[in-house]
């Protein structure tokens, strides 16, 4: 089982990467649990989603401790890197976030820099799940289960609906992050 934390500000595209994790671990017949949180706002407010994908099932949807964090900006690391256990895996948007000294597992990726060369900054939690989906795969057991990028690719429809220029740019942004070393 996968306990993901994911948090950022809105508009950083958190609860839209929660349901591609959640969608593409469906996908791949894992039990999923997926539970974003977030306030009024639409942009700049605080927002942060729990994923769970497991190859059994999910007794509870509750995360209080987490196999992986994902942060996107500064505010949603210091809040919530706590609740990553001491094995846990943390991968940071290095633009926006500056870690502390660290004893898990750290992977900065620039999630921004590499999203603006793709066409748009808000494609970076694309970026950050392409990396991730990489990452999984160069280090079996690391971050288990986590989607295949085909599987994440195969997810963007349901994920954009009707939007095919998001879906595009999207797995434009799936296969930078992938390619990122």
């Amino acid at each position: 089982m996968c306990r993901i934390i994911l948090g950022g500000s809105g508009g950083q595209g958190i609860v839209t990467l929660s349901k591609l994790l959640a969608i593409a671990g469906m996908n791949e017949g894992r039990a999923i649990s997926c539970y974003p949180i977030y306030g009024a706002e639409m942009r700049g407010g605080y927002t942060f989603a729990t994923v769970i994908i497991s190859g059994t099932e999910i007794p509870s949807p509750i995360v209080s401790e987490a196999d992986l964090g994902i942060f996107l900006d500064q505010f949603a690391y210091e809040y919530l890197e706590k609740m990553v256990t001491h094995k846990g895996v943390l991968v940071i948007n290095a633009d926006l976030v500056k870690t502390k000294a660290e004893k898990r597992r750290l992977f900065p990726i620039l999630a921004d820099e590499i999203a603006r060369k793709v066409g748009d900054q808000r494609a970076a939690n694309m970026v950050v799940a392409g990396f991730l989906a990489r990452r999984a795969e160069k280090y079996p057991g690391l971050i288990h289960p986590f989607p295949l990028l085909k599987s994440l690719k195969e997810a963007l429809p349901a994920v954009f609906p009707g939007k095919p220029a998001a879906v595009a740019l999207s797995e434009k942004a799936l296969l930078s992050g992938y390619q990122t070393t």
